[in-house]
């Protein structure tokens, strides 16, 4: 039966990170700090400088003329090389020489006559005192050079004289400590390298099962139920999808119509939010039900990782790279060939015509964009309190294909995701939306229709730019004229409009009823419309523009 253990480790984005407190082995002297001047000058203070960097030390005693130190010295430039490669900041070595002769100069002669890169130390820039305590005897036996002995990161313990039978042994066995002492991490990070955080890693094993929680390092070395063990470390992310909008279905589109086809393999697997292997017109059918609040998350979740899984032994871990799905504009390729993300356009305007609303009323409602533009997508979302507003029919003649997949409607929440991905001009000269609402409540429009704060209101032109969209409401008129009043058959209405658009003229008796009811197109400045009446119509009545009074008419029964 398989134990199963829950660790909560929180990781760094740098490349210290937290160990299990427990101990592995019994606690060991910790190393008296010193200061040197090595060969080429640079002052160094070993716990300033090194181990309380999380830095470890692998310190070599030895002396010029020394010849087995100089049979050690390409082994362990060799390991030098590949142990500041495996564990870049992390280690550094540093030679301290026993001899009262060897003088700075001395030594750097020494490294250079045997290819040496590490730090180096002679008498005149204190080796002998920094060595002083491991040669007295305080650290075990000094039985001569070469003796390696490797100070550890954070606690200062020392691992005295590490000793192999042959130099390529010592080596091996030096390379063993360090690696024992600076366990191998592995990162999480997005295409971008930007470390994921709170990525569950579950490990299956045949007799251990654990995770952990990483925030883009992770380490499985410090586990010793897997040593010695074959697993399998699986990653995943529990998040609600975000960075999802309409333009990410427009290039999806785009992309499944081979006209701008993705140029990073991150984005084919970002875009294939039903992970079913490949990008069609479904993915973007359930990424707009995200989009609009229809669906809460995805049929996979919100994120992929690759690769999936990984087998690993001893252990050792795997970098994983996470994908958020759907967001294929999250950045750019790797290797560049994308450039920006995305280009931000200039804000453009959606409004409304101001409108006074009687409780009980039921008008159109004009939604307008504030300028014509050639656009291949748009979204955006208004609330509205269902006791006050009623919104019983949505249509247009100004978005092509559009359909109810374009938008979802439910109790006080409106929102509208649409995109045609060869593009449409829009005229500002007719309504994007035509709303047929009912008010509940009297009130002006302004009060009972806002923008909503779940989906970021934006339009996206054909040159790749996204506009943010401001909601606005309009005046209508500033001047009325009514004439003649008293009026028999038909009348003239005359308005000085501050916008063009279509207007509703709404006639009203006394009590409220509405007698009659048209759209009238309207220009910028003065426009004059001759209005028929009914038949026996007669007595007082409230004329209104978009639900705005207009005046009083007076008319006279035949």
């Amino acid at each position: 039966m398989k134990n199963l253990l829950l660790f909560s480790l929180l990781f760094w984005t740098h490349l210290g990170f937290s160990r299990p407190s427990e101990a592995i082995r019994p606690p060991l002297m910790a190393a008296p700090d010193f200061s040197v001047t090595t060969s080429d000058g640079q002052l160094k203070k070993l716990y300033q400088d090194y181990i309380n960097q999380d830095k470890l030390v692998v310190v070599e005693a030895f002396f010029t003329s020394c010849p087995p130190c100089a049979t050690h010295a390409p082994l362990l430039q060799n390991l030098y090389t590949s142990m500041q490669s495996a564990y870049p900041g992390q280690v550094e070595f540093i030679l301290l020489s026993t001899l009262l002769t060897d003088t700075n100069v001395k030594v750097a002669q020494y490294k250079t006559n045997k290819g040496l890169t590490m730090p180096a130390v002679g008498k005149d820039g204190g080796s002998i005192t920094a060595l002083q305590p491991y040669l007295d005897g305080q650290f075990g036996d000094f039985q001569g050079t070469p003796t390696f002995f490797i100070i550890a990161p954070g606690s200062g313990e020392v691992f005295f004289d590490i000793r192999g039978n042959s130099p390529s042994q010592t080596m091996a066995l030096l390379q063993a400590q360090i690696e024992a002492l600076i366990p191998k991490t592995c990162k999480i990070e997005s295409p971008f390298g930007d470390p994921l955080e709170a990525v569950r890693m579950d490990v299956r094993a045949s007799a251990f099962d654990t995770a952990l929680v990483s925030n883009g390092l992770y380490e499985l070395s410090a586990i010793q139920a897997l040593q010695g063990s074959n697993y399998v470390v699986k990653p995943s992310k529990s998040s609600a999808p975000t960075g999802l909008t309409t333009y990410d279905l427009v290039l999806i589109s785009k992309h499944i119509l081979s006209l701008e086809p993705f140029q990073c393999p991150w984005q084919n697997i970002a875009a294939d939010v039903n992970c079913t292997g490949s990008v069609t017109t479904f993915d973007i059918v359930t990424a707009r039900k995200v989009i609009l609040g229809i669906a809460d998350t995805f049929p996979c979740g919100s994120w992929r990782f690759v690769p999936d899984s990984a087998a690993l032994s001893n252990g050792s871990c795997q970098d994983f790279m996470g994908v958020r799905l759907g967001d294929v504009n999250a950045g750019p390729c790797n290797d560049s060939l994308m450039g920006a993300a995305e280009s931000r356009g200039a804000p453009e305007d959606l409004y409304f015509h101001e409108q006074y609303l009687s409780a009980g009323e039921t008008a159109p409602v004009e939604l307008f964009l504030g300028k014509t533009l050639d656009l291949e997508g748009l979204q955006f979302a208004l609330d509205f309190d269902p006791n006050a507003l009623q919104i019983n029919a949505i249509s247009t003649e100004n978005l092509s294909d559009f359909s109810a997949e374009n938008y979802h409607l439910n109790t006080g929440h409106f929102a509208l995701s649409w995109l045609q991905v060869l593009g449409q001009t829009i005229s500002a000269e007719k309504p994007l939306l035509r709303f047929e609402m009912t008010a509940k409540q009297d009130g002006k429009l302004s009060d009972l229709l806002q923008y909503s704060r779940t989906l970021q209101p934006e339009a996206y032109d054909k040159t790749g730019k996204i506009h943010p969209l401001n909601l606005s409401y309009w005046p209508v008129s500033t001047r009325f004229a009514i004439s003649p009043n008293p009026a028999q058959t038909q009348f003239r209405l005359q308005a000085q409009l501050e916008q063009a658009g279509t207007y509703w003229l709404q006639l009203m008796d006394v009590q409220g009823k509405v007698v009659l009811a048209q759209n009238v197109a309207a220009t910028q400045g003065l426009n004059t419309w001759d209005i028929h009446l009914p038949e026996n119509a007669s007595g007082l009545y409230f004329l209104k523009m978009n639900g705005r009074v207009a005046g009083k008419l007076i008319v006279l029964g035949l």
